[in-house]
């Protein structure tokens, strides 16, 4: 099932409750996956798509004085279109006020009630968006540098740590760099090799097999791995230490 809009002077906001599928804005296009919200311009051109099985969305049209303003500074603040909710059940509460209210056909004051839901609803995005909580920004950036640690020497993607912090990739890497001086996959490089060093020191393995150990089987790119963080070869550090 696919969705398309262009030319609407409004946002489109959207919580993947399961499945998963695509979103569209202009040009670009994000994966949308269960837990996570979309804020789409609708001035840009925007669509979704779902996967299989089909998602379920829960979905809110809104427009308003400050509506363009927020969205663009939200944007920015996501890091793009898309952000992993830190509580989807909050943003299902704040839909369900909104939809209540607009279903109420014989309340007088439903407009009022219906944009204090979309308030409730906003506030969440930027929460999110922003980290408001330094504590739990700090918490999460701090559990993607253990993991790190932990699963080195493993097959590590992005999009894992990712989830690992509950933030898209882009505000991860933005962030952990703010907080670490360096990117999350140059820690994962950095992890890696302070694993090396001590295999060098306290073993007998061969290069070769200290690079497969410590998640980097070529031995080729170990080699350059290990020379770009450290600045020599594995058998010079070895060498070096024995020496």
């Amino acid at each position: 099932m696919t969705s398309r809009r262009a030319g609407f002077p409004s946002l489109l906001f959207l919580l993947a409750e399961w499945g998963e599928g695509v979103v569209r804005e202009g040009a670009e296009e994000r994966p949308l996956r269960a837990g996570e919200c979309a804020l789409l311009d609708c001035r840009r051109g925007c669509g979704h798509a779902t996967g299989e099985p089909p998602w379920r969305l829960k979905w809110i049209h809104f427009d308003g004085p400050g509506a363009a303003a927020f969205g663009e500074r939200w944007r920015e603040r996501a890091g793009g279109p898309v952000l992993r909710a830190t509580s989807p059940e909050r943003y299902r509460r704040a839909w369900e006020e909104v939809w209540a209210a607009v279903s109420s056909e014989d309340d007088p004051i439903r407009d009022l009630r219906a944009n204090e839901g979309l308030a409730s609803l906003c506030t969440l995005l930027m929460q999110d968006a922003l980290g408001t909580e330094p504590d739990r920004r700090a918490e999460r950036l701090a559990a993607v540098r253990s993991w790190i640690d932990a699963h080195c020497a493993e097959e590590v993607a992005l999009d894992r740590l990712a989830a690992v912090a509950h933030l898209n990739k882009y505000t991860l890497v933005r962030e952990f760099r703010a907080r670490y001086g360096v990117p999350p996959m140059r820690a994962l490089a950095q992890a890696r090799v302070s694993r090396a060093k001590r295999l060098l020191r306290f073993t007998d393995d061969t290069v070769e097999t200290i690079g497969a150990a410590v998640g980097v089987p070529d031995p080729n790119y170990f080699a350059r791995l290990f020379r770009r963080v450290e600045g020599l070869s594995p058998r010079a550090f070895r060498e070096r230490w024995r020496e």
